[in-house]
């Protein structure tokens, strides 16, 4: 059951191994069905003025009147029930953090899934375009595509080319609108397009405040790659679906929280790379240290809220305060009396080899919750208390704040405040309560890890373009055939390296290694003892080898590491290969079976210039039963063993150094160069 977990988490946080995503060549249906999606992807916003025939496609079709094309009559009535009633005027903001919006999106993301065929999937889509309202749209076309079977693996755009105002200033996309007034031709040019680039900053450099040191990472909280690869995180289980009816995993309560946990270790090693310590602790009744001022708008003009700096809660938050303190309350009755209170009044036992998905689908307030009215959702009732945002008037006249949106939450500080208190929960509370490995769990003498170099890690920034024409609204067709709109921003990345090991072990044998990336110092440059550190290490890769019986020289090269992925093309280079494809025999077009994983420029924290230690710690242990290869509709696939989540490093131990010959700590340098020197000394 251990592993059913681990492999549950690790998908959802994208541990998407190279060695296991299949590449494949795609067929004339699958180019077909790619084709036609992207196509219905294509200027939500004004499907009459962009492609004709689409549009009249949608208007000549008729749900009602082809019942029969749905595997579940009930749901297409219940759609057509609501849309009859009135849903979410087109061009107004959706969030499913709003119950009424929320039952919209759910009914429409039905109607495409219980669409018998690809064809009237296609149709269903194509009606839907220029019928409901474009945010739940595009947000139940995304579940769709990755849920239904004939779609599978079938790519999607990123995000933010359909919609940047998620990801961009408001001063950015204002010239991008205007951008043969405002941009620069792009000496390089995209066919017969004209491509104008828009220079981007992040927020610090207009609007900054001399205290405010959370500033400092705003190349990291506003990386358009970070904010979607959230996106997909919480795409691959939406917390307001049932498991068992769209097929998510099982174990997502334990995704969620190992997942976050790994998002919020990544982001401690960047905040100490900028001299920024431990994230402070806030109280309900006192004042919220971190301001928020986005300098951002929907697309229908409204700004995103604000938080000014330490602020009290607002008086229209009591209620909602007062709610998420019983639900703090009783999960931390359930972890300190190990039992948690079932719909039907039974009490389960919490520390099992189920219990920490228990946990986790209780604190996300998730349809598998086992008593969702009892526990409610910590994660949703939060969200709505530190945004700050006012309550709506009415159900369709809402101002959703940054955490209301997956694609605008990290760039919040307050989100990172959330999740370190319900990391405490995780951590502090549920791991501290559970007895502590002894070596034997742990130490495996017939391996050894003989020697560890790892290349000179070195991170920089550089100039990376993302397409927004897409989202932007336009006036001609002409326009939008001869000219792209690209916003260039200076993004952390770094050099690629290897790490060289050397392992002995006494016979043939399969071994899982797994690499962890952590502190070397606090804030203070104290010395961490990894038993003490270890919550603040953060797992880099974990995959599976053969090992020979003697030494074994093995080499793994970042861009292996097993759950990141490159930037994802531009659409209009991946659409032009498509179609290249499809009017050519002798061209073809290849694809890796994920759509998404974690950003492989983010990898690495940034460093300092002078340098700055870290350490990394190698675990290796033998696979004792045949690997599993895990799946993910989104990222892809891995193969892992049976130790549970961030093993062995989940778990207090006593008298224990990590010393055992199966497992190395090894000190490294990151260093961060700027281009000049870049190009000078490498």
């Amino acid at each position: 059951m251990q592993l059913l977990t681990a492999l549950a988490a690790i998908a959802v946080v994208g541990l998407v191994a190279a060695d296991y995503n299949t590449v494949k060549v795609a067929d004339k249906e699958f180019l077909l069905k790619q084709k036609k999606v992207y196509n219905l992807l294509y200027h939500v916003s004004q499907p009459s003025l962009v492609n004709p025939t689409l549009y009249e496609e949608g208007r000549s079709y008729n749900i009602e009147g082809n019942i029969e094309s749905y595997t579940n009559t009930t749901a297409v009535k219940n759609f057509l029930y609501l849309y009859e009633y009135g849903m979410l005027p087109r061009g107004e903001l959706n969030t499913v953090y709003y119950s009424r919006h929320l039952k919209e999106t759910e009914a429409l993301l039905r109607l495409f899934y219980y669409a018998k065929d690809f064809d009237t999937f296609y149709k269903t889509a194509s009606w839907a375009r220029i019928n409901v309202n474009e945010m739940q749209y595009i947000y139940a076309f995304y579940i769709a595509v990755t849920r239904r079977e004939d779609t599978k693996f079938i790519q999607l755009p990123p995000l933010y080319e359909l919609y940047p105002y998620a990801f961009f200033n408001s001063e950015v996309l204002k010239k991008a609108n205007h951008a043969k007034l405002f941009g620069k031709l792009d000496s390089k040019k995209f066919g017969d397009h004209k491509t104008y680039i828009i220079p981007a900053n992040y927020s610090a450099w207009y609007v900054s405040h001399e205290y405010d040191i959370e500033q400092k990472l705003n190349y990291f909280t506003e990386d358009i790659g970070w904010n979607n690869y959230y996106f997909y995180f919480r795409l691959d289980n939406p917390f307001w679906l049932k498991s068992k009816e769209f097929g998510l995993q099982k174990w997502r309560g334990a995704e969620y929280l190992y997942g976050h946990k790994l998002l919020m270790t990544r982001y401690y090693l960047e905040r100490l790379s900028n001299d920024i310590g431990k994230i402070e602790d806030f109280d309900w009744h006192n004042e919220f240290y971190t301001g928020y001022y986005p300098t951002m708008t929907y697309h229908n003009g409204l700004p995103l809220p604000q938080r000014p700096y330490w602020s009290k809660f607002p008086y229209y938050k009591y209620a909602y305060i007062k709610d998420l303190e019983d639900m703090e309350s009783r999960v931390s009755a359930v972890i300190d009396s190990k039992f948690v209170v079932d719909v039907t009044g039974k009490l389960v036992n919490i520390y099992t080899s189920e219990g920490f998905n228990t946990l986790g689908n209780i604190i996300e307030g998730n349809m598998d919750s086992c008593n969702r009215d009892f526990y409610g959702s910590i994660d949703m009732f939060a969200r709505k208390i530190l945004g700050y945002n006012l309550e709506p008037s009415t159900s369709y006249q809402i101002v959703p704040s940054a955490l209301e949106f997956h694609t605008t939450s990290m760039r919040d500080p307050a989100f990172y405040r959330l999740y370190n208190r319900i990391f405490k929960f995780y951590h502090y509370r549920y791991k501290m309560h559970q007895k502590p490995y002894e070596k034997d769990e742990i130490i495996y003498p017939e391996l050894k890890i003989e020697s560890l170099v790892v290349d000179k890690l070195i991170t920089y920034f550089d100039q990376f373009d993302s397409s927004i024409s897409n989202g932007l609204i336009i006036d001609d067709v002409e326009e939008l055939e001869k000219t792209l709109v690209k916003i260039r921003q200076y993004r952390l990345n770094h050099k690629p390296f290897s790490f060289h090991l050397a392992i002995n072990a006494e016979k043939t044998m399969k071994a899982a290694i797994r690499i962890f990336l952590g502190p070397k110092h606090d804030i203070h440059h104290k010395p961490l003892d990894i038993a003490e550190g270890a919550q603040y290490f953060y797992e880099m890769d974990n995959w599976i080898v053969d090992l020979n019986a003697g030494t074994n020289k093995i080499v793994r090269n970042s861009q292996d590491c097993a759950f990141i992925a490159p930037d994802p093309e531009p659409s209009e280079v991946f659409y032009k290969k498509v179609l290249k494809a499809l009017d050519s025999e002798s061209d073809s077009l290849s694809y890796v079976e994920r759509l998404n994983g974690f950003p492989e420029r983010l990898l690495l924290p940034k460093g300092k210039k002078e340098g700055m230690p870290f350490q990394v710690f190698v675990y290796v242990s033998p696979v004792e039963e045949e690997p599993i290869v895990y799946t993910s509709r989104i990222f892809g696939g891995n193969k892992l063993d049976d130790k549970p989540l961030g093993f062995p490093l989940d778990k207090p131990t006593f008298n224990f150094r990590y010393n055992g010959t199966n497992m190395l700590l090894k000190d490294v340098t990151i260093y961060h160069k700027d281009e000049m020197e870049l190009n000078v000394t490498h």
